[in-house]
């Protein structure tokens, strides 16, 4: 049965996922082509992510008071009916940074509900010596996606106009939740907490303040996340547009080539995990995400971006799964909604204040400058997180 299901979530994600690396494309690039702006490009990125910071804590609440997989089907539902209004304003020409800003936050809004229910979700299917192998095959079907998506997007632009991605995205949330009818439950599903949310919100923050290699590895993922996702989701358009001249199919395919190291990195920790503690996995990554983006200063081409994205790609995948594996692994799954929302507000309440720093800085110095000083400072928290014998010795 969980074989089945398993394969049902990543199918799911595949879809879902695809849809998301079109949407990213898509929302940034015409941003900055409508207002040429590295600075509003940064705002409105910042606004696609700020909702993590809102509400992101709330999702894991959820996630642990109700059902998960109705959570998940809200999440897409709402997704998908909010994402279709962009078309619909740049078809009407009324749309704007402000407005497409404001759609941009009331999706990732819903999207907040579905990652800490699905990594709750998980456990509940799986026998725990499985869950970091799991893991490396559900992280297949992001990277997939981000490896097909880009692709699709780039050849899509190429003779229809980029409405075309959002509709795209908003199809995508739909299949995937039709997908999710077919997931069986257990037939006696775990007993969630109904205590009041504030209470459990407060129990959650708790926890991880009583576990303190939890909390370390919580609070680690918010330094790194500082330096790493506001060059990934502003700078990297950026500098393809305004430094080597590319185009928005050129972009694509620089996305294309992340996922493509991605896809190496899920398959090193799916063949090597047991070899080493996820910890010592996770620091690891954590330095190569660092040192590869330095890189990025001396780039001189698209085709020499598109390999340097891959060799940066194969650290992101040792980083989230080995995460995602510790944290199922070594707490009650009646926390892991709120843990893995807090996860998730680390993540992308973290992108969202740094695509605003990053749109900021490449109007004042060239955007390769951006990737040098962002990159050692993320290759300096994961020397900071190396110093820790607890995050080490996580498993």
């Amino acid at each position: 049965m969980w074989n089945r299901n398993i394969t049902i979530l990543w199918l799911t994600q595949l879809i879902s996922y695809m849809g998301d690396a079109v949407y990213q494309i898509a929302l940034i690039w015409l941003i900055f082509d409508i207002t040429g702006s590295s600075v509003i490009t940064g705002l409105v990125a910042m606004s696609a992510y700020l909702p993590a910071m809102f509400f992101g804590l709330l999702g894991g609440v959820f996630a642990d008071r109700y059902d998960r997989l109705h959570i998940m089907h809200i999440a897409n539902i709402s997704q998908s009916l909010t994402v279709m209004l962009i078309p619909v304003t740049l078809y009407y020409g009324v749309a704007d940074a402000m407005l497409i800003g404001l759609l941009a936050f009331a999706r990732t809004g819903f999207g907040t509900l579905f990652p800490p229910a699905l990594n709750a979700f998980i456990p509940e299917v799986v026998e725990k010596d499985a869950l970091t192998k799991v893991n490396s095959i559900n992280a297949t079907s992001m990277q997939l996606a981000y490896l097909l998506g880009p692709a699709f997007a780039g050849v899509l632009l190429g003779i229809m106009s980029i409405s075309t991605l959002f509709i795209f995205d908003a199809v995508s949330f739909l299949a995937a939740t039709i997908l999710l009818l077919f997931i069986i439950k257990k037939r006696k599903p775990l007993h969630p907490e109904t205590h009041a949310t504030l209470q459990q919100l407060k129990s959650g923050l708790k926890y991880i303040m009583q576990h303190r290699s939890i909390g370390y590895l919580i609070l680690l993922t918010i330094i790194n996340n500082i330096f790493i996702m506001g060059p990934a989701i502003v700078g990297m358009p950026i500098l393809v547009k305004s430094i080597l001249g590319g185009t928005a199919s050129d972009f694509a395919f620089v996305e294309a080539g992340m996922a493509g190291g991605m896809l190496m990195g899920s398959w090193l920790v799916y063949r090597f995990s047991y070899r080493l503690n996820n910890g010592l996995l996770l620091l690891i990554g954590l330095l190569w995400d660092g040192i590869t983006y330095t890189f990025f200063y001396w780039v001189p081409s698209i085709p020499m971006a598109i390999i340097m994205i891959i060799i940066h790609g194969v650290g992101i995948p040792v980083i989230t799964i080995t995460r995602t594996a510790i944290i199922q692994r070594n707490t009650p799954n009646e926390y892991h909604g709120r843990l893995f929302s807090m996860v998730h507000l680390a993540v992308v309440g973290m992108t969202a204040l740094s695509s605003a720093l990053v749109g900021i800085l490449a109007s004042l110095m060239p955007v390769s400058a951006v990737f040098l000083i962002f990159g050692i400072g993320a290759f300096v928290s994961g020397l900071i997180g190396l110093m820790s014998s607890d995050l080490r010795k996580l498993n």
